[in-house]
């Protein structure tokens, strides 16, 4: 078989993780995929229920120290004369030795007595396995990237609601600090202070002074870091051509010279203010929206000259068991098969997806120049089985392509937040000239959506204005070329962020080795 369909790629999304070394390609990270996140979960629930425990241990032993107070029923005996009177009966003064001599000894060791060792043990070894400075700032960025691509103000996020979803999870006020902070130092100054200033309008949490004793008070200096980030912005936008480090220095000059009561109207003026007003304020430019985020908001306009049918022309099976086909795009050729995969199915292949290690973005076939990057936590399925048969054979339905001869089926989670950049799943001199992503050779694409996206994740063509939503359980399938298998640069793809949601997908690649642990996923999305 020639290369006319070398890889038909059923993954859906990717992220933007900054470049991992070499040396940490088979570490297990939980930022990565929801799966991850699953498993993190549990960690927690975990380390929760030793805590619990733990906490019950030291109860029992408060509980017993107050027992034996209570049951010697001394009296308050509060001036000398009482006092005396109380030692001076004969009863009381043997009590008072013997209790001193033999009991109190005992009961000072009993409080020295480690207690829930076990548990102590096991928080210890679990804590060994928390997530690592890569799996934080992913979940920063990523946080980053949802706010960015669907255009959701702070105020929103804080609170819960997600383009007008209201989920019953809000920030804490150490939530809205950390992308604050994350803000601040990559220089995002206006996001920066829209942080600070949900930080500073958090209300109060249930048993603030207990949790701050032991973690800090999370708004100490918060107020003049929050008057620091808008001073900044300012003054960048003063004098374009000031230093980040003198822009700094001149903002905390400012700040120290100003008088405590002056500081303190500068930031009540601005957490008076609305997202619009501070954004005005700090030079925000309304610039429209481009392509790729106007596919990602479905601005795009809607088609009116499309139908469904069912398709019983592709192969001769076809005509006894015909596939729903909904037309998506004339031209280019796109169309979404419903119902293609089963919940059975799906199971199936999650089930098989053990054991997942990291899946890694770039191509060596596509000659990228990229670092390799963390992406996803994928398996592979090399050895035969029945459903990488009906696998096969249903992509061979669909596209009318014989894909008999596949080797290996990729498997892969993704995380909340992840997304994939523009590319093209076709491989010619032409398009690495354009400095666009290309990714693999294919004629044809096909993505399986193998889970529910409640929010985001749509595969979007920004050049021909088409946003497809995943549907669980459907595919997408497109030509990357036209007729005479010249490249076609309309098949231009990208993933938007996932916001609420696991992504599940399946990739298959014609490869004649089996591929390494850690291994490259090479998109065709």
């Amino acid at each position: 078989m020639t290369r006319l369909f070398a890889y038909i790629c059923l993954i859906v999304l990717v992220q933007d993780s900054h470049s991992v070394d070499p040396a940490n390609y088979f570490k297990d990270y939980y930022s990565s995929s929801v799966l991850g996140l699953l498993n993190l979960f549990e960690l927690e629930r975990e380390f929760m229920d030793n805590f619990i425990v733990y906490a019950d241990v030291l109860q029992e032993k408060v509980d017993n120290l107050k027992m034996y107070i209570d049951s010697l029923d001394r009296g308050m005996h509060e001036n000398h004369k009482e006092r005396e009177g109380f030692v001076s009966n004969p009863l009381n003064a043997f009590g008072l030795i013997r209790r001193l001599h033999q009991e109190w000894p005992k009961w000072q060791n009993y409080t020295k007595k480690p207690l829930g060792v076990a548990q102590l043990t096991a928080m210890e070894e679990l804590l060994s396995k928390a997530p690592e400075p890569f799996d934080m700032t992913e979940s920063l960025k990523s946080m980053d990237r949802i706010e960015r691509a669907y255009d959701l103000p702070a105020s929103h996020i804080a609170r819960g609601l997600l383009q007008n979803k209201q989920y019953d999870t809000q920030l804490s006020v150490r939530d809205c600090l950390a992308l604050a902070q994350h803000k601040y130092e990559s220089g995002d100054y206006i996001r920066a202070s829209m942080w600070y200033r949900e930080a500073l309008r958090h209300s109060g949490e249930p048993n603030a002074e207990i949790i701050n004793s032991v973690l800090g008070n999370p708004l100490d200096g918060v107020d003049l870091q929050f008057a620091r980030t808008i001073v900044i912005r300012g003054l960048g936008l003063s004098d374009h051509s000031m230093s980040r480090e003198t822009i700094h220095e001149l903002a905390s000059n400012f700040l120290n010279q100003s008088s405590p009561r002056d500081v303190k109207i500068f930031i009540s003026h601005y957490l008076r203010q609305s997202d619009e007003q501070i954004g005005n304020e700090l030079g925000t430019v309304q610039t429209p929206p481009t392509a790729h985020e106007s596919g990602c908001r479905g601005l795009f306009p809607k088609r009116t000259n499309l139908v469904c049918r069912y398709n019983s022309t592709t192969t001769p099976f076809l005509r006894l068991a015909p596939l729903k086909m909904e037309e998506v795009n004339h031209d280019p050729y796109i169309v979404m098969y419903h119902q293609v995969l089963s919940d059975r199915e799906m199971e199936e292949m999650k089930q098989l997806a053990r054991p997942m290690t990291n899946g890694m973005s770039g191509s060596e076939m596509a000659n990228l120049t990229e670092p390799l990057e963390i992406v996803a936590r994928v398996a592979w399925l090399i050895e035969a089985s029945p459903f990488r048969e009906r696998l096969n054979l249903r992509i061979g339905d669909m596209t009318g392509f014989d894909v008999s001869d596949f080797k290996a089926l990729q498997l892969a989670n993704f995380g909340v937040g992840s997304y994939f950049k523009a590319h093209y799943d076709y491989r010619t001199e032409r398009v690495n000239d354009l400095g666009v992503t290309e990714l693999g050779d294919r004629t044809g694409s096909i993505i399986f959506y193998a889970s529910e996206v409640p929010q985001g994740g749509a595969t979007i063509f920004p050049d021909i204005q088409v946003t497809v939503t995943p549907q669980k359980g459907n595919s997408l399938f497109w030509f990357n070329t036209f007729d005479d298998s010249t490249p076609d640069p309309r098949s231009l793809h990208a993933i938007c962020p996932v916001i609420a949601g696991s992504r599940w997908s399946e990739c298959s690649h014609n490869y004649q080795m089996a591929p390494p642990m850690a291994t490259n996923v090479s998109e065709a999305l």
